[in-house]
């Protein structure tokens, strides 16, 4: 987008491409010292950047989406919007710039230059830039001129009053010029002052001739025909100013305009001196001749030139009233008269004489006759009309007058703005145009009651419709006058939008001050409180009454209130001021400890402004933080058989302690200050540097080393502040020498008795199977030789010995849990169930068995020995379900890393004092009478979890079935153990 259609980022950036350019567009408008500001179609705030942000002290939010009109305070949107159009419509590159308020985020107006230039891309108009820069002392005294100028300009309507800059465009436009030439400012601005010329005075040149004799001369007079709007012609007397600054430069011109033709077309009617003598012999009259001698004096002359006819008759003008001479108006029009023979007039204030004086000049071939009248009593009426008609159409606020009909009889300049409509377009309008009937009928009962003098003014809130259908909320104040028969108003009108927006802006902050939860306060400059909100009364147990007005020593002591008087002293001097901590004094006397903040409210009052806060549970926390830190110092000097140190993110212990330094004579105070690569070898460092880092990722650290000749078990884990960000890592060692040693021990032995107790029942197989054979062919060839006791012995003989097999075959397959077991891997244990319950289906249809499953996880681990676990622990829940259909439940459940998969049954339960006892080998609750079995296999199961690393528990109580759980660690990089 550009206001050129040439503009490309190559123009200014060479080679670089568009982004690059772009990325350099906004490191430049973020460089400038001006405000910058970038508008969509519809005038909506796209951007702004910083400067512009730090001048007004808005939000970037605040903008973004807005309106313009919410950034240029009163009339600047519009004016910019004017300038863009006529940017838009003159195809100009050239900017010139505008003087507009910028409105504040604390409601105020700030002066500063505007320019503003149009974004096009394909023809196609798509926003505005806008740059904003202090315009200064210079600016400010420029714009009150310029303001002193437009109110002038506007309050003189006989004169065509305008700028032009300093090619001859026009540059501003006064009601007078809109009447006399037609144009209305929004069309003309932007254009050429040859628009005002005749074709045949175009083409000779004359407007730019005149423009250049200004320039060079500075001011030039001209008379002559120059042309409307629609194409009239009128007799125009034009004066031409150049203007220029201080230092010389030129700006522009003035142009003041009065259209002559009346005047013009008198002067060429008038056809004798006596025709004029006859028409205005009721004014003053004398009569000079050639030499300007007096030749005749009428009665009224006599009076207001103070001297009778025969004193002036045959004396000379100049020798009579010599002042007059010195007068280059006075002197211009006899001169003027006399050589060009044609009427001269003029209007002054005449010192001699003490009044202002109206002279029409009238040559003739033998002299002048002088027409004058004492003026002083219309130029003081139209003085004061002027000044008060500067006053209307220079104030802000709208004023109107309308007749004892309710129709508009005059509006100012501010008024028609505010709702949108022309002046001519309101004029003989009723009221009613710009607002509700009820209004009027409201206003003239409110004007009766003036007139009866029940009221001095009648005020009144309305909402003013605009011409584009938009409502503003107005204050009007307003008076009767007489208007024939009755009465008709004159009032002010004030748009109160800002003051309703105030006014909500303070409910929503008094409802916020309500609303919070700490104690808000005010109190003057002898601490007297003037404002306090509900959670102060709760805080202190007084009402609102009994605060306000009493002395802030009711609720807190005199060395607090000394401690807020420094406090004060301290903001006054631009500090910060700290909290303050004190224990306020409640209405029930009891205490309450606080915490108040402070701030000085602005202006000479001293008012101060705090904030109190109950920090009883704080304080609470404070000491239990204390306590606990006691205590957590003592546990870490104090650390059994070990030490702990903190440490940060340079691996530099700051606390360190524990048994493990004294014992080797080691003062906490050597460790703390120095990090693990001073204290320990380059080795070690490698060994445990992994370990110690890993915490600041949120990772805990179990691992063994070897230092100075005694095993260590180390943990390593994360430390984290109240709002759970990682701020330090603990290390916790244990000197587990001598445990390693006995572990090391209690290893082999154990070893050697898996060893002997493969061997054992190993070889009891053999010897087992003979026993075997041999009852077996005792049954089979002696059964008929056997009584019936000789064949129960047998029996019994063969079923001891199948329950020694069982209990060998049991026995062996515990011994080969550690040694003969497969390498761990992923394991989905829905799939093991499945084999499980494929074992056991006969058992599971011949019991009528319900066996339900949540979906169980994949782990790692022997699929074999995971098979066993889970065949051991459903034949149990079948075996002990009593007298019902067994009915088992299967669940599995997250636990930080591991898995808990439970086996629920409804059974017979077991007795919690035996629920220990179940797991070791050989031990049975029931006799074999009862339930089968060898008395090892939950034995075997306990052995399988632990070694896949976890553990295994029953839940149960007799006759509420038992919930058998085990704990399988996920550790996806644990191999075969």
């Amino acid at each position: 987008m550009s206001t050129n259609p040439d503009a490309t980022p190559e123009a200014l950036w060479g080679d670089a491409d568009g982004d690059v350019a772009l990325r350099r567009y906004q490191t430049l408008t973020d460089t400038l010292d001006d405000g910058i500001y970038h508008l969509d179609a519809e005038g909506r705030v796209l951007a702004v950047n910083d400067e512009l942000l730090e001048t007004t002290g808005h939000a970037r939010e605040e903008l973004l989406g807005e309106h313009a009109s919410v950034l240029l305070a009163d009339d600047g949107a519009e004016r910019a919007a004017r300038e863009i159009s006529r940017r838009l419509q003159s195809q100009s590159r050239d900017v010139t710039p505008i003087e507009v308020g910028l409105r504040t985020a604390g409601g105020e107006a700030v002066r500063r230059e505007l320019r503003v230039s149009p974004l096009v891309e394909d023809g196609k108009f798509r926003g505005s830039l806008g740059v904003v820069r202090d315009c200064g002392r210079t600016a400010d005294a420029r714009r009150e001129t310029e303001e002193q100028f437009r109110s002038l300009a506007d309050a003189v309507e006989e004169y065509a009053i305008f700028r032009l800059d300093a090619e001859g465009r026009v540059a501003s436009w006064n009601e007078g010029a809109e009447r006399i030439k037609g144009y209305d400012e929004a069309e003309i601005v932007g254009e050429h002052i040859s628009a005002f010329y005749t074709d045949d005075d175009r083409e000779a040149g004359a407007p730019e001739r005149n423009l250049e004799r200004a320039r060079t001369e500075g001011s030039i007079e001209d008379e002559g025909w120059r042309v409307r709007r629609d194409g009239s012609r009128f007799w125009a007397n034009v004066t031409l100013t150049a203007i220029r600054d201080d230092d010389g430069t030129h700006r522009g011109y003035l142009k003041v305009t009065r259209d002559m033709t009346d005047q013009h077309r008198r002067e060429l009617e008038l056809e004798s001196e006596l025709q004029r003598l006859f028409s205005r012999i009721s004014d003053a009259f004398y009569a000079v001749d050639d030499e300007y001698r007096f030749t005749h004096v009428n009665e009224r002359a006599e009076e207001l030139l103070q001297q009778s006819e025969e004193e002036l008759l045959g004396k000379r003008l100049w020798d009579v009233f010599p002042s007059a001479g010195e007068i280059d108006d006075v002197w211009d029009a006899f001169e003027t008269a006399k050589e060009s023979q044609e009427a001269t007039s003029y209007e002054l204030y005449y010192d001699m004489l003490g009044f202002w004086v109206e002279a029409n000049l009238y040559p003739s071939e033998t002299g002048i006759s002088v027409y004058f009248r004492d003026v002083s009593d219309r130029k003081k009426r139209e003085q004061e009309l002027e000044r008060y008609e500067t006053i209307v159409e220079t104030v802000d606020d709208g004023i109107y007058a309308v007749d004892s009909d309710s129709r508009f009889v005059m509006v100012n300049g501010a008024f028609c703005e505010m709702v949108g409509y022309e002046r001519e377009d309101l004029l003989g309008e009723p009221a009613s145009t710009v607002h509700n009937e009820g209004i009027t009928a409201q206003a003239k009962t409110m004007t009766e009651e003036v007139l009866s003098g029940e009221r001095t003014l009648a005020k009144i809130e309305l909402d003013l419709w605009t011409s584009s259908g938009e409502t503003i909320p107005v204050e009007s104040h307003f008076a009767p006058f007489p208007d024939g028969d009755g009465y008709g108003r004159c009032g002010v009108v004030r748009d109160i939008s800002e003051r309703i927006e105030r006014e909500r802006e303070l409910a929503k902050y008094e409802t916020i001050v309500e609303a919070v939860e700490d104690g808000i306060y005010a109190v003057d400059a002898e601490g007297y409180f003037t404002m306090v909100n509900d959670s102060y009364t709760e805080l202190t147990g007084y009402s609102r009454e009994e605060l306000l007005g009493s002395h802030v020593s009711t609720v807190v002591g005199d060395d607090t209130i000394g401690r807020a008087r420094e406090i004060e002293a301290e903001l006054k001097r631009g500090g910060l001021g700290e909290p303050l901590e004190a224990e306020l004094q409640t209405a029930d006397g009891g205490r309450v400890a606080a915490e108040a903040t402070f701030a000085l409210l602005p202006g000479d009052s001293r008012e101060r402004i705090g904030v109190a806060r109950d920090i009883t549970e704080r304080k609470a926390r404070e000491r239990a933080l204390e306590e606990s830190e006691r205590r957590y110092r003592m546990l870490v000097e104090h650390f059994p058989n070990g030490a702990v140190g903190l440490y940060d993110e340079g691996l530099t212990y700051t606390v360190a302690g524990g048994t493990m330094l004294h014992e080797r004579g080691i003062s906490p105070g050597e460790v703390v200050g120095t990090s693990i690569y001073e204290r320990y070898s380059e080795e070690l460092v490698e060994e445990i540097k992994p370990h110690f880092e890993a915490v600041f990722d949120g990772e805990s650290r179990t691992f063994e080393v070897e230092h100075l000749n005694r095993h260590l078990l180390a943990h390593t884990l994360p430390v984290r502040n109240a709002d759970d960000d990682i701020y330090a890592g603990m290390v916790m060692l244990q000197d587990v020498t001598e445990r390693k040693k006995y572990r090391e021990k209690l290893e082999a032995s154990n070893e050697r008795l898996e060893q002997f107790a493969y061997v054992a029942s190993h070889d009891l197989q053999e010897p087992l199977r003979m026993v075997t054979s041999y009852l077996g062919l005792i049954e089979n060839r002696y059964a008929d030789a056997l009584d019936e006791d000789g064949r129960e012995f047998i029996d019994f003989a063969v079923d001891g010995a199948e329950r020694m097999r069982e209990m060998i075959d049991a026995l062996l397959r515990y011994s080969r849990v550690e040694t003969q077991g497969d390498s761990f891997r992923p394991v989905d244990l829905d799939a093991v169930l499945e084999d499980v319950r494929d074992d056991l289906r006969m058992r599971i249809e011949e019991t009528d068995a319900e066996i339900e499953s949540d979906s169980l996880p994949r782990v790692e681990g022997d699929a074999s020995q995971l098979r066993q676990l889970f065949q051991n622990l459903l034949s149990n829940a079948l075996r002990y379900s009593g007298d019902e259909p067994p009915r088992v439940d299967i669940t599995a459940e997250r636990e930080g890393d591991d898995w808990v998969v439970s086996v629920r049954d409804e059974g017979i339960g077991i007795d919690p004092e035996d629920s220990d006892r179940v797991f070791e080998v050989f031990q049975r609750l029931h006799t074999r009478d009862e339930h089968a079995g060898t008395g090892i296999g939950l034995a075997l199961c306990r052995r399988i979890v632990e070694r896949h690393g976890g553990e295994i528990w029953v839940d149960s109580e007799p006759g509420e079935g038992a919930t058998f759980s085990c704990r399988l660690p996920d550790g996806g990089d644990r191999t075969d153990g």
